[in-house]
């Protein structure tokens, strides 16, 4: 009895993961043809594609007014420090943060990852989602930290 019962929940659970990732093209009342489902993922360029910025340009515009640092680390990190000023959007909810980038601004990311992948990832998904005027910050946080640069914690 308990394996019958193991296999049905198994055929249940394979059946709703099935359906879940189908999609239904349905026709609308007014004939436009509608495809029900999940969105299908954007592919986004290499992470090599992402314009980097070195940190003497990135103070240059930050001190101009020109840009805004966007801490792609965690809340956590954040709050242990970051870059004098920089808004906290860790990159796992960067999309559905995306009104709080100023407009108008550079958008300088940075994160603490080797060669600055999650920043860079950050980059290419703002990209994507109309927002250009954006780069990695060369070494990221590890970078500005040993060069002493301004820094603060807490949270804002």
């Amino acid at each position: 009895m308990k394996s019958w019962l193991a296999i049905a929940g198994a055929a249940l659970l394979a059946a709703g993961t099935a359906s879940a990732q189908m999609k239904v093209t349905q026709q609308s009342p007014r004939g436009n043809t509608v495809q029900i489902g999940q969105p299908q993922q954007q592919k986004l360029p290499p992470l090599s594609a992402a314009r980097r910025i070195k940190r003497a340009d990135a103070m240059k515009l930050g001190k101009s007014g020109q840009a805004v640092y966007v801490d792609v680390r965690s809340f956590d990190s954040y709050s242990k420090g970051h870059i004098k000023g920089a808004l906290s959007i860790p990159h796992s909810q960067l999309m559905n943060r995306l009104r709080e980038i100023p407009p108008g601004k550079t958008i300088i990311t940075y994160c603490a990852c080797v060669e600055e992948h999650t920043a860079a990832l950050s980059v290419l998904e703002l990209n994507a989602h109309g927002v250009q005027n954006t780069a990695a910050l060369v070494d990221g946080w590890k970078g500005w930290l040993a060069a002493k640069l301004p820094t603060e914690t807490g949270s804002k």
